[in-house]
């Protein structure tokens, strides 16, 4: 049984490790990680992120006047679809054009019941796409030398440069000064937990079929 009286962050960090190692052991991440994997099939993978991020970020910003902790931790600068369509471009896949496979599927209709259930556990997925920011500015730097790069194409994977570590300490500090019943914070957990296997999902299938 987990300790319910440990802070979010603390919960999240110890309860979703192995789904976190999960995720990054998935054979995309490991092609991203080394280098290997070429610009259309990296294009793929963002183009299902970007249909997550646009419904996740859609459900969040919806709730954030019915939700103080929502609105401190969904910020313009968290928003990460406009990283996505700027790399989209730049890999010339047409965002307006994507269909969701039944991975993404499944992911956006576990966030649109989120929403109508328990919004503040939308949270939850924040933590897993903002906390991959952390492994995402070492992928960056692995592709800027592999594909030979400045960075174009790798918004998302690095989008806040330098600031990295402070944008992340910000994140945590939010996270356990917003003082979640326990209820919430399992609601919270749990979220993680789905995108987590979700964010696998997505990846092994686009590995499979591109």
């Amino acid at each position: 049984m987990p300790d319910t009286s440990q802070s979010i962050m603390k919960r999240l960090r110890e309860e979703t490790r192995e789904l976190h190692s999960l995720a990054e052991s998935r054979p995309l991440q490991q092609q991203i990680a080394r280098g290997e994997v070429d610009r259309e099939r990296f294009a793929a993978y963002l183009g299902q992120l970007y249909l997550i991020h646009r419904e996740l970020e859609s459900a969040l910003q919806s709730e954030a006047n019915a939700h103080p902790a929502v609105a401190r931790l969904a910020t313009g600068d968290r928003m990460r679809v406009p990283d996505l369509i700027k790399d989209l471009q730049s890999l010339q896949l047409d965002y307006r054009e994507l269909a969701p496979g039944a991975a993404t599927s499944r992911f956006v209709d576990d966030v649109e019941d989120l929403r109508d259930t328990h919004p503040v556990a939308l949270l939850g997925a924040l933590y897993v796409v903002e906390g991959s920011t952390n492994g995402g500015k070492f992928l960056a730097k692995v592709l800027r030398r592999a594909w030979n790069t400045d960075g174009d194409g790798l918004s998302y994977l690095d989008p806040y440069g330098d600031q990295q570590p402070q944008k992340w300490a910000a994140f945590k500090s939010l996270m356990d000064d917003a003082a979640f019943d326990e209820t919430q914070k399992d609601a919270i957990v749990q979220a993680a937990h789905r995108t987590f296997r979700a964010i696998a999902e997505v990846s092994d299938e686009v590995a499979r079929d591109v």
